[in-house]
């Protein structure tokens, strides 16, 4: 078995061997023809060469050795027969000249076919690289001097205006016709690392403008230009000095309400423009003109206080521009202009309480006549904490945001029961109609369905108080109600007054009803009464002609006329 499989194996290894060898050498075969031509194109290729251009390169190295020879033995004769004689040598030198072009013509042509084209080339290649490397800028000529290059006229431009901004006030009040003088441009080539910026430009112009500049530093409010410090820390001491007089309290900011600002840079040095830091003080103390102000009042708007003072809303605004959200009464607005030169406002966290008023609950009594009205408890104003942010413009509220508002007490409301009570028929057959009235006055009317006045106060008989009756006369029977709250003194008899009520209201007022019907008393001493309770009805006790209620009001004492207290 294994000799059957060897046997195979060898047979398959001869095959095996054989094919591989026809394969390569037809590869060999098939390789070998373009080898060959490359081998004979490039062997061409060397002696085209080597005829053309190797044989003419030595023999120009041969002709250049043996020129170069050539010239240093015949140089310095040249040189003396120049010595001598400079025609004669100029006739030696162009004789050798010529010699040398005609022996040595390979040196000559390689030279003019070769080197030249080399030296040409990187001659152009240079100049490309640098060309590169370099720009076209403006060259600027200011007042005959050169002052700078830029890429563009947009550079001097912005540095003109830069230039002219900062001798505004130069430019202004100078006699010469012109401050920035006339500029020049030219087109040149230039590097990048040469260009100048507007900012170097506009220093340089101001420079070389010829009038009288120097560096300080420039003080401007809103954006306009006041003056010029040669010291800035002299200018920001005055200002800061300024906002140190004014408390902030804990938590409070002072600040200008312009906005200051501090550049540096070249001003006229003229006493226009240069102070010193007294005068600015002094400036700075000043007024711009005098100011008005109004206090708010109560249902003014914004509208009506610039109708009353014949400005327009829009003004109003723009002296006050807090008023566009509210105003607030006793809150100061300005109607003319600004007073100090320069302004201070403080803002800072204030607090301050306010009333909550109570609120009046009404209820339904059914054991008080009806028109009379009862205080069970009275109410009481809460109050709240209430936290600001106030600002203040030279001591003036201008602006106030609210933070929070906590109640520290709450408000007690008043409880008042009012009569729905109403008046029954007598015992006497009169039934008293109507209700309790009052026309205005402190004290209720005091019969109900009697309202004329037969008989007044005062006048020749004295008389101390009023006679009440019912229109049309039948007055008997008609309900008589306290005029007001208070405390029975006395329901008794009087010779005179007849069957009468004394009723004490406190502070000194008391009231009298007299000439009452026998056995209609409804109270008694020391009873608390409401006003509009019924005490008893109209009769014609006592010394009278017929029946009325007689009422009279006694001050500490002393009887008055009752009309004023009923509101008649």
């Amino acid at each position: 078995m294994f000799d059957f499989i060897y046997e195979k194996l060898y047979s398959l290894g001869l095959t095996a061997a054989e094919v591989l060898g026809k394969i390569f050498k037809w590869l060999f075969v098939m390789l070998a023809k373009p080898v060959k031509a490359l081998g004979s194109v490039l062997y061409a290729g060397f002696f085209f060469l080597d005829e053309k251009f190797f044989s003419t390169v030595r023999n120009a190295r041969a002709e250049t050795k043996e020129l170069v020879g050539e010239v240093k033995s015949t140089s310095s004769g040249i040189r003396e027969m120049f010595k001598i004689n400079k025609k004669q040598g100029w006739s030696i030198f162009k004789y050798y000249a010529r010699k040398a072009f005609a022996k040595h013509g390979v040196v000559f042509s390689v030279f003019t076919n070769v080197v030249l084209p080399v030296f040409a080339f990187a001659v152009l290649c240079v100049t490309v690289y640098y060309c590169n490397s370099m720009k076209l800028g403006l060259k600027i000529t200011y007042n005959n001097s050169d002052i700078g290059i830029v890429d563009r006229e947009s550079v001097y431009l912005d540095a003109q205006s830069k230039a002219e901004q900062r001798l505004e006030t130069a430019i202004k009040s100078s006699d010469e016709n012109e401050i920035i003088k006339s500029t020049q441009y030219e087109i040149v080539p230039v590097s990048l690392t040469d260009l100048n910026d507007s900012e170097s430009i506009a220093k340089k112009m101001i420079e070389r403008s010829g009038s009288n500049i120097t560096n300080a530093c420039g003080i401007y409010i809103d954006g306009e230009f006041l003056c010029a410090v040669k010291n800035e820390t002299d200018a920001v001491t005055v200002f800061d000095n300024i906002l140190k007089s004014y408390d902030a309290g804990g938590d409070g900011t002072v600040s200008f309400v312009e906005d200051i600002a501090y550049i540096q840079g070249m001003y006229p040095d003229n006493e226009n423009t240069i102070w010193d830091a007294v005068r600015l003080s002094e400036r700075l103390a000043g007024k711009k003109n005098e100011a008005t102000y109004y206090a708010v009042q109560s249902g003014d708007t914004p509208s009506g206080i610039a109708q009353k003072f014949g400005i327009s809303t829009a003004k109003l605004y723009e002296l006050n521009p807090s008023a566009k959200n509210n105003v607030y009464v006793g809150e100061k607005l300005m109607i003319t202009s600004e007073v100090n030169f320069i302004r201070v406002q403080v803002t800072r966290t204030e607090t301050r309480t306010v009333s909550i008023p109570f609120k009046t609950i009404t209820t339904q009594n059914p054991n008080l006549y009806k028109g009379t009205k009862k205080t069970v408890k009275t109410g009481v104003n809460g109050e709240q904490l209430v936290t600001e942010r106030v600002t203040y413009i030279d001591g003036v509220k201008v602006r106030v945001q609210e933070i929070s508002r906590v109640t520290t007490r709450e408000p007690v409301d008043e409880q008042i029961q009012v009569g729905s009570k109403t008046y029954a028929v007598s015992r006497y057959g009169t039934v008293s109609s109507g209700t309790v009235k009052n026309f205005g006055g402190r004290f209720v009317w005091p019969a109900i369905g009697a309202y004329n006045v037969s008989s007044g106060f005062g006048g020749r008989r004295r008389h101390g108080g009023i006679d009440i009756v019912k229109p049309g006369g039948n007055s008997t029977g008609c309900t008589i109600v306290a005029a007001g709250s208070g405390t029975v003194v006395s329901a008794s008899y009087h010779p005179s007054w007849g069957y009468n009520v004394l009723i004490n209201h406190g502070n000194g007022v008391m009231t009298r009803y007299a000439h009452m019907l026998p056995g209609s008393f409804k109270v008694s001493g020391g009873q608390h009464v409401s006003a509009g309770q019924a005490i008893g009805n109209i009769g014609s006790s006592g010394n009278v002609t017929g029946p009325h209620l007689h009422f009279e009001v006694y001050i500490n004492g002393s009887r008055v006329n009752p009309m004023p207290y009923l509101g008649r």
